[in-house]
């Protein structure tokens, strides 16, 4: 049995290519070196995208992977859901999950639909807007409500922008190079983050405190102030801060480059029957049908699901570092190993996906996917923790805004997508142009 399957000769070159084409650069590199595939480095990088392999990855026995570097923490939070190891992500990620499922979760959907309205409501025939600037306010928001409990606009608008001012002022130079994170008596990159992360923190425990106090609320911070481990403790104020950052960060930016995709994808020339049909889907349930109608209907959910299948949020892998030896589909790997599921080569294999370039949501009507073959966000015990409420607000907000307007791409160019904030988000903001407003 051999220890690693071929690839490419350089790590850098690897990631070069990622960076110019992210969702069309994977599948070439398992066609040509097989699958799995690795990345030379310390430690290496092996990257798999064929369902056997990501059933391994994902069933493996608890302890078998190391979490994401430590490293992040600085960003992060200490006590961050993502860097948490096996068994404290195991009792914090049960303390986290039933806001995000079930009627809690569907509470949230008028809200939703409202912010969409909102955000739109000032478009006009023959004007120009990008979709994916408008997602992410309507997302942005949405987090601010649903998950913060903040409703006021400007108080909104003050917690935006401390939270956009945080993390788009993250400096390449300390992200990259952990010996720039110091503060040189208050100079540079790193002083200047550490400043607006201060800042940032005093209003989130003054929310936390306030969510304390106030025990009728219903957001998701209020849940999760209410809620207890096993033993009966309480998250702490750092805990708490740091799993209210992390909801920002992981679903800001991928809901809204979902959203924006599904826009893209729906009005290219070649999806004009796809676009028709998913009309007289929503046309059909009359003026106001309210959120739990528009959720239920069924070519709308395949055309998102379709959408995360062929614009993948993240196609290379996030890697999971191995605690214990592994052998995978033929390759005996060793402890320290990098080990990620490679989406950009799973959402793309002909076995599973015929023609898979082309756009057809009628596939996920045809046939049910098991989770080791569609796998947008991730699966095992790492899971995406907002999964469905980010799949519950992509439905939504493409439903409220078709149902609104027509509208056309304002440049037939194809988009490869960009890298964003660790997302293939569309490279040019999917620009469309208003031609009509229907209701």
């Amino acid at each position: 049995m051999s220890t690693f399957p071929p690839g490419p000769s350089s790590q850098v070159l690897g990631m070069i290519s990622y960076l110019r084409d992210p969702m069309g650069c994977m599948a070439p590199m398992a066609q040509k070196y097989g699958d799995p595939f690795s990345f030379p480095g310390n430690p290496p990088l092996v990257c798999v995208g064929d369902p056997a392999g990501i059933r391994a990855i994902y069933t493996a026995e608890p302890g078998t992977f190391a979490p994401l570097s430590s490293d992040f923490a600085v960003f992060l939070g200490r006590t961050s859901l993502l860097l948490l190891g096996d068994e404290e992500h195991r009792r914090t990620r049960r303390l986290m999950t039933p806001p995000f499922h079930g009627a809690r979760m569907r509470a949230y959907g008028e809200s939703m639909c409202r912010l969409a309205e909102a955000h739109t409501v000032d478009w006009k025939p023959d004007q120009k807007v990008s979709v994916y600037e408008v997602a992410q306010q309507i997302s942005l928001d949405v987090i601010l409500q649903a998950v913060f409990g903040v409703s006021e606009p400007e108080r909104m608008k003050e917690l935006a922008t401390l939270l956009l001012d945080l993390f788009n002022g993250i400096s390449p130079l300390i992200a990259l190079f952990p010996s720039m994170r110091r503060e040189f008596g208050g100079i540079g990159p790193f002083a200047s983050f550490k400043r607006r992360q201060r800042l940032l923190y005093e209003h989130l425990d003054a929310l936390v405190a306030a969510a304390r106090e106030d025990g009728s609320r219903e957001d998701i911070l209020s849940m999760l102030v209410q809620a207890r481990y096993e033993d009966g403790q309480p998250m702490t104020e750092e805990e708490l801060r740091d799993q209210l950052l992390l909801l920002v960060v992981a679903g800001h930016e991928t809901t809204a480059a979902s959203i924006a995709w599904a826009f893209y994808a729906l009005h290219r020339p070649e999806n004009a029957a796809v676009l028709a049909r998913l009309r007289d889907e929503l046309d059909a349930l009359g003026p106001e049908p309210g959120p739990e109608k528009l959720d239920k209907q069924p070519y709308l959910d395949a055309v998102c699901q379709e959408t995360l299948r062929r614009f993948p949020l993240a196609p290379a892998p996030a890697p999971r570092k191995l605690l214990r030896p592994m052998e995978l589909l033929g390759y005996s790997l060793p402890v320290g190993t990098g080990v990620g599921v490679a989406i950009g080569v799973t959402h793309f294999r002909e076995d599973l996906y015929p023609e898979p370039m082309r756009f057809l949501p009628e596939r996920f009507l045809e046939r049910k996917f098991t989770p080791f073959e569609f796998v947008p966000f991730g699966g095992g015990a790492r899971r995406c923790l907002g999964a469905a409420m980010a799949s519950y607000e992509m439905r939504l907000v493409l439903a409220t805004v078709l149902r609104r307007y027509r509208l056309r791409l304002a440049s037939l160019r194809p988009d490869k997508g960009k890298v964003r904030a660790a997302n293939a988000a569309p490279a040019h903001g999917v620009r469309m142009i208003v031609e009509e407003r229907l209701a």
